[in-house]
C-alpha cells in the first residue's frame, strides 16, 4: 500500500544521500527506467527544497507512492502531522514535471501536447476523495485530508493555461503551484503540518479497511431519491428487485456469479444499473458502475448530482472497462460487485494510446468481482472491436469458474423511450435492416418529421429545447472530420447554410451549452433526449429498392471499422461494417423520447423516407379514426 513511510527528517537525508529511488524500487519489487529514476529524483528533490521554506517538524510522517484504495493509482507525495490547533491533517501532493499545457473548454481536462490529461488539481483531489470515501479509519476518526499539485518545472509564461478560469472549481478545491511558487507551496503545506502527530496516520490509512463512507452513501442516495429521470417503473423494478435478490444470495457464498441482463434500446438497462449501485453502497458493499465509454460515465454522474455541491466525489464510483487488467489492477483485490453497463461495447483488450493491455476485458471484470452484472444489447455494437457478446460472457465466466445466471426475469422488453412505442422501434428496424413492414395495430404518439433544411431543423430543435423539461439535441452520423478537436476555431460540419462543430465536451448530453453543437454516436449512446434532430449522413443510401451503406464516406481517420493494428478496414469485414453502420443509426434513431426530426443527405433515401413517413402517418390517422368510431359506439 505504501512504498515509503519515514519521518520528514529521514526523507530529507535519503534525498541528500540518493537513497530514495532504490528504496521505492525495493518496496514495489520493480526496477525503474533511467527516465523514471530521474523523474523521481527531480520531483522529490524539488519538494524537499521547497519545504525548506516552511518549518516542517522533523518527526512529521512522509509517505511516497501510496496506493489509492480500489485503484492502481499511486500518490506521489503525502505528509501527515498536526496544525497549530492540534487537528490531525494529511496533505496529498501530485507532482508533475510538465513545463507547459494548453487549456481546454472542459473543467478538468488539459492538453499535454496533443494528449488529453486530467488537470493535476482534479487528479490530486480525486485521490483525496477516494481515500475519504473508502477508508474506514478516515471515516471514523477526525482527520482532515488536503490536496494540491506542485508543477515545479512549469514555465510561468503558460500560467494562464494551467490556471485558466475554466479550472476554477478544481483550483479552489486543490490549488496548483508552479515554478515561481515554491514558497506559496511550502506555506500551504506548512500551515497544515506544524507539529508531529502522536498517531502514525500514514500507517493507519494505508492499512485501513476499505468501506464506502456514510457521506458517499448519503450523496448517492440523495442523487437517486426523488430524481424522476432515474425512477424505475413496471418491468424495470421487477428486474431490479430480482437482481438485488440474486446478488445478495451470491455474496453469501464464495462462488463467483455472473448475471446477464438483456434489453433493447430504451428498456431501462442504465437506470437499473444506477439503482443497483446505490442499493449496494447503502449496504456498505464495494460496488462500481463500469462502462467503456467515458461519455456515458461523465453524463450519468453529472445527471445524478444536480443538488450536490461536491458532486465530483461521486466520480470514484464510475470506472472504465479497462481498469481491471493486471497492469492496472491489483489482482489480489476483489470487489463485491461490478455493474457493467453497455456491455456490448466491451473490447477484448484495453487500448491506451497506441498500446494494448490485458487479454480479455470480460474475463478481467469477472475475475475482479464476486458478482458481475452485464447489461447488454448486441444490436448496439457500433465498432468492429466491440467484443461484448452473450456468448463471450458465458465463455469468460466458464474460464473463471463463475456461475452464469440467465433468466426471463432479466430480459427487458418494455419500451420506455420513443414514448413507449414498440411500433416505432419496429418501423425503424424495417427501414434500416430492410425488413418487411407490417401494418400498424397500435396508436403511436411520436412526433417524426422530415426537413429539407438543416438550419430549419436546428431552429425547431432549439425551440423544443427551450420548451421541454429535459434536453433536446442535434445528432449526426459520423461522416464529418472532427477538425475542431485540435483547433477550436475550426468548423466541422458544413451543409448549405448550416455550420456547426462536433460536441465539445464529454458531457454533451447534459451540458446546457451544447444546443448549438452536434453530438456523435459516442456522446449519445446510452443517453436520451426529449427531441432529436438527426442528420443522416451519406453513409446511408437508398439504391435499387434497398437501404445500403457506404463506409468510405467516413473520415479516413475513423477507427470503428479497423481491427487492432490495422491501418484500414479489411475487405472480408464488409458485412460486419455494414451492420455497424446500421446499428449506429438505430441507436441515433432511438434517442428521442417524444420525437425525431430528420435531415437526409442522400436524395434517394430522403425520397424513400418521405414516402415511408407519409405511409406511417396515414396508418396512424386511420387507427385514430377507428378508435374514435369505437369510442362513439360505446
Amino acid at each position: 500500500m505504501l512504498a515509503y513511510n519515514k519521518t520528514y527528517e529521514y526523507f530529507c537525508r535519503d534525498i541528500n544521500c540518493g537513497q530514495i529511488v532504490p528504496q521505492i524500487q525495493a518496496a514495489l519489487h520493480r526496477n525503474f527506467s533511467k527516465s523514471e529514476q530521474k523523474a523521481f529524483k527531480n520531483s522529490l528533490s524539488a519538494v524537499k527544497n521547497a519545504l525548506s521554506n516552511a518549518q516542517i517538524p522533523q518527526k512529521a510522517q512522509v509517505g511516497l507512492e501510496l496506493n489509492v484504495p480500489l485503484t492502481s493509482k499511486r500518490i506521489d507525495f503525502i505528509i501527515a502531522g498536526e496544525d497549530e490547533n492540534q487537528q490531525k491533517n494529511i496533505v496529498i501532493v501530485e507532482l508533475k514535471q510538465w513545463e507547459k499545457v494548453l487549456h481546454t473548454d472542459m473543467s478538468d481536462i488539459v492538453l499535454l501536447g496533443k494528449e488529453e490529461r486530467v488537470h493535476p488539481s482534479w487528479q490530486a483531489f480525486s485521490y483525496g476523495t477516494t481515500i475519504t470515501n473508502f477508508n474506514e479509519y478516515v471515516e471514523e476518526n477526525p482527520v482532515n485530508i488536503y490536496t494540491c499539485c506542485f508543477l515545479h518545472d512549469y514555465k510561468t509564461e503558460y500560467t494562464d493555461e494551467i490556471k485558466n478560469a475554466v479550472y476554477s472549481e478544481g483550483l479552489a478545491k486543490s490549488p496548483a503551484f508552479i515554478s515561481d511558487e515554491w514558497v506559496r507551496f511550502a506555506k500551504f503545506v506548512g500551515e497544515k503540518i506544524r507539529k508531529e502527530s502522536d498517531i502514525n496516520l500514514l500507517y493507519e490509512i494505508s492499512n485501513g479497511k476499505i468501506k464506502p463512507s456514510k457521506f458517499l452513501v448519503d450523496c448517492l442516495s440523495d442523487s437517486l431519491t426523488g430524481n424522476r429521470k432515474v425512477e424505475l417503473i413496471d418491468q424495470q423494478r421487477i428486474a431490479f428487485s430480482n437482481i438485488k435478490k440474486e446478488i445478495k444470495s451470491a455474496l453469501s457464498t464464495k462462488k463467483r456469479k455472473v448475471i446477464i441482463v438483456k434489453g433493447g434500446a430504451g428498456t431501462g438497462k442504465s437506470l437499473i444499473a444506477l439503482h443497483l449501485l446505490g442499493d449496494l453502497h447503502r449496504q456498505g458493499r464495494t460496488a462500481f458502475y463500469v462502462a467503456k465509454s467515458s461519455y456515458i460515465k461523465e453524463s450519468y454522474y453529472r445527471m445524478l448530482t444536480r443538488n450536490i455541491p461536491d458532486y465530483k466525489i461521486l466520480r470514484t464510483l464510475f470506472r472504465g472497462s479497462g481498469d481491471f487488467h493486471k497492469e492496472n489492477f491489483n489482482m489480489d483485490k476483489q470487489f463485491d460487485c461490478l455493474i457493467v453497463d453497455e456491455a456490448h461495447r466491451l473490447t477484448k483488450r484495453t487500448k491506451v494510446s497506441f498500446m494494448y493491455y490485458g487479454n480479455n476485458q470480460i474475463r478481467e471484470i469477472i475475475h475482479a468481482s464476486k458478482v458481475s452484472v452485464f447489461f447488454i444489447d448486441e444490436t448496439q455494437q457500433i465498432d468492429i472491436k466491440d467484443f461484448g457478446t452473450i456468448e463471450n460472457i458465458r465463455s469468460a465466466a466458464k474460464e473463471e469458474g463463475a456461475e452464469v445466471i440467465e433468466d426471463e426475469k432479466y430480459v427487458l422488453t418494455s419500451q420506455f423511450r420513443c414514448n413507449g412505442s414498440d411500433e416505432y422501434i419496429n418501423w425503424v428496424e424495417s427501414i434500416l435492416y430492410n425488413k418487411p413492414t407490417y401494418p400498424m395495430t397500435q396508436i403511436m404518439d411520436y412526433d417524426i418529421a422530415l426537413f429539407d433544411s438543416v438550419v430549419e431543423m436546428h431552429e425547431a430543435i432549439k425551440k423544443k429545447n427551450s420548451e421541454c423539461e429535459y434536453p433536446c439535441r442535434m445528432l449526426s452520423g459520423d461522416v464529418f472530420p472532427w477538425i475542431s478537436m485540435n483547433d477550436k476555431s475550426m468548423i466541422d460540419i458544413h451543409i448549405d447554410d448550416f455550420h456547426a462543430q462536433w460536441n465539445k465536451s464529454k458531457y454533451f448530453a447534459v451540458d446546457p451549452n451544447s444546443i448549438d453543437e452536434v453530438g456523435c454516436i459516442h456522446t449519445s449512446q446510452g443517453m436520451e433526449f426529449e427531441y432529436v434532430g438527426l442528420i443522416i449522413g451519406d453513409d446511408l443510401l437508398y439504391r435499387n429498392g434497398r437501404v445500403v451503406t457506404d463506409y468510405t464516406r467516413h473520415p479516413a481517420g475513423s477507427g470503428e471499422f479497423k481491427r487492432p493494428h490495422q491501418r484500414k478496414p479489411k475487405s472480408e469485414d464488409s458485412a460486419i461494417i455494414d451492420r455497424i453502420i446500421r446499428n449506429t443509426y438505430k441507436v441515433l434513431f432511438t434517442r428521442g423520447q417524444k420525437g425525431l426530426y430528420l435531415y437526409v443527405m442522400d436524395e434517394e433515401l430522403k425520397d424513400f423516407l418521405r414516402i415511408e413517413i407519409t405511409k406511417m402517418k396515414d396508418s396512424q390517422r386511420r387507427l385514430r379514426e377507428y378508435a374514435e368510431q369505437i369510442a362513439k359506439l360505446r
